[in-house]
């Protein structure tokens, strides 16, 4: 029995999935280590977790809208559904990013859900204040003669202008609901962050594995953030690299759950729900390293269209951006490559044996990997 599990937990139960799903992640964290298609499967890897986290609270977002909304290439208004899973897409790459501990600490945590210190952004100098305190303290000409302040009249009354004009044209922002209908008001965020923290503190002791599972499932339980509920399953994959069982990538776990047929109720007792965490895990490092699989081949396929090419010819790296991008449009591969849009037709017409049509259409097509 675990020395940081309840006495009613049964170790020797959780031993053999726990041992499975581990020896599944750490396998294929090997083989990502060295595969060609490492870092687009990274890429790859991101959005389809971001769609995954929009899916797992009952919200649908289209891969394709995502990957051009990321772009700056929307074709309709974003939804509020796509702007949700576009945060969790930049959450997810800040946490890869940076140091695989650094989203567990206090500091990378607050920033994570977006709880600076207002005090200190509001000492903080602004780029107006410094820029009048230079005027004001240090002389702006070369003779060392400071300018009066009637000079600045009427630049200042021509702001005034340009202000009002700017806050008429802006919409009324909207209020946040203090009703209680959509936020509990009740909901005291810091008590049910640091009772998480907590709960992670004491799984210290345990297996990577096992501590990122106890730690998701009190992430569940707990409830700490009312507006991003999907950040749990980041912070675990964060707990499995800061613990080194991941070194080359951050698990996509939202793509797990959403693959694994177990969904958590009421009812489960807490082995019953780690067991079920572990296989999803395992499903989940099983389904990557067939998704390696794919690309490797995939890529092996591309490139044998570039055979007997010009040195300077752009069409190797349209292989590789067709990797690393999960859809591919004329526009977002003329803006990656810089080239023209014609080219670009052109370009991804040549490799169109090894890549899908998506809409069907003559116009506004898009392409994506077999």
């Amino acid at each position: 029995m675990g020395p940081d599990l309840p006495a009613a937990v049964s170790f020797e139960r959780l031993q053999a999935p726990f041992e499975s799903a581990s020896d599944a992640v750490a396998r294929f964290d090997e083989r990502l280590r060295s595969s060609l298609v490492a870092e687009a499967f990274v890429l790859r890897a991101h959005f389809h977790d971001a769609c995954a986290a929009l899916w797992r609270i009952g919200e649908f977002v289209q891969l394709e809208d995502l990957v051009l909304h990321d772009a700056g290439a929307d074709v309709r208004t974003p939804t509020h559904e796509l702007v949700r899973a576009h945060a969790v897409l930049l959450t997810r790459r800040r946490i890869a990013d940076r140091e695989p501990a650094w989203a567990l600490t206090t500091d990378g945590l607050a920033s994570l859900r977006g709880a600076g210190s207002p005090q200190s952004a509001a000492s903080a100098p602004t780029n107006g204040s410094r820029a009048m305190d230079e005027v004001d303290g240090e002389p702006d000409d070369e003779d060392g003669e400071s300018f009066g302040a009637g000079e600045f009249d009427e630049i200042d009354e021509l702001l005034t202008r340009t202000s009002r004009v700017i806050e008429r044209a802006q919409p009324a922002p909207l209020k946040r609901d203090d009703s209680g209908l959509v936020y509990d008001e009740d909901w005291d965020q810091e008590a049910r962050i640091a009772e998480w923290r907590e709960r992670l503190d004491g799984a210290r002791n345990l297996p990577p594995l096992m501590a990122a599972c106890v730690a998701l499932d009190a992430w569940d339980e707990i409830e700490p953030l009312q507006h991003s509920a999907w950040l749990g399953p980041l912070l675990a994959a964060a707990s499995l690299r800061s613990r080194g069982k991941t070194r080359h990538y951050l698990p996509a776990l939202h793509s797990g759950f959403r693959q694994a047929k177990y969904r958590r109720v009421g009812r489960d007792d807490f082995e019953s729900r780690l067991i079920a965490l572990a296989c999803a895990i395992e499903s989940m490092a099983k389904a990557d390293s067939k998704e390696l699989d794919r690309l490797t081949l995939a890529r092996e396929l591309l490139l044998r269209k570039c055979k007997d090419r010009r040195t300077n010819s752009r069409l190797p790296q349209l292989v590789d951006f067709c990797l690393a991008s999960p859809v591919v449009t004329v526009p977002l591969a003329a803006k990656e490559l810089r080239i023209s849009q014609q080219a670009a037709t052109t370009m991804i017409g040549e490799l169109s044996s090894n890549l899908r049509e998506l809409t069907g259409r003559g116009r506004y097509r898009a392409w994506a990997v077999i």
